[in-house]
């Protein structure tokens, strides 16, 4: 049975998604003082988290199509935080290289000075308020995807269990959001239309 055109879609966005923050993890092992920004290798890893949730946008969405009947209002309130957080810190990531910077070296007047230069403070307001914003969707939706029954349950789990690893581990962690959302694009790719 051929999928949807739109939740094949969704389902290699989560493959891809996946693979980006596989590759995230790698980057980092690689580079572990990459948020120094002294080198070429440090942008691409900020370009690759930044493209790795900006990705998974459409991953959310086609996850919400195939579970949006089955799972209520948490799974409803879970997706939108998601998909926002999501959007928030993947933006916000990538226009926030100057705050980091700063941030990271202990220059914790830099917010003052970046008000003049907007973005760059807003960028990194907008990718905090997303990861928190994220994190939450995240677990509702995890918990209600596992309950919804439109996947296999263990789809929800991979997405909090990802979402954990996110937050106990720098490049581990980028590798279990990363194979969570690979097993989740592979859901969806097999679930049928």
């Amino acid at each position: 049975m051929s999928l949807p055109k739109r939740h094949a879609f969704s389902a290699w966005a989560g493959l891809l998604g996946g693979a980006l923050s596989v590759a995230e993890g790698i980057l980092i092992l690689s580079k572990p003082g990459y948020y120094d920004y002294d080198s070429p290798l440090d942008y691409l890893v900020l370009v690759v988290e930044g493209a790795a949730l900006l990705v998974l946008l459409a991953a959310l969405s086609g996850l919400h199509a195939r579970l949006a009947t089955g799972y209520g209002r948490a799974g409803t309130a879970g997706f939108f935080a998601a998909l926002a957080g999501t959007a928030l810190a993947g933006a916000g990531h990538v226009g926030a290289v100057p705050f980091f910077d700063f941030l990271n070296t202990g220059g914790m007047v830099y917010p003052l000075f970046a008000l003049k230069q907007g973005v760059f403070l807003f960028g990194g307001l907008a990718y905090v308020a997303g990861a928190i914003l994220m994190s939450t969707g995240y677990l509702l939706l995890g918990a209600a995807a596992a309950r919804a029954g439109g996947l296999p349950a263990w789809c929800g789990f991979a997405l909090v269990a990802g979402l954990a690893g996110l937050w106990l581990g720098n490049a581990a962690g980028w590798i279990s959001f990363g194979l969570a959302w690979a097993f989740v694009g592979y859901a969806l790719r097999s679930s049928g239309g």
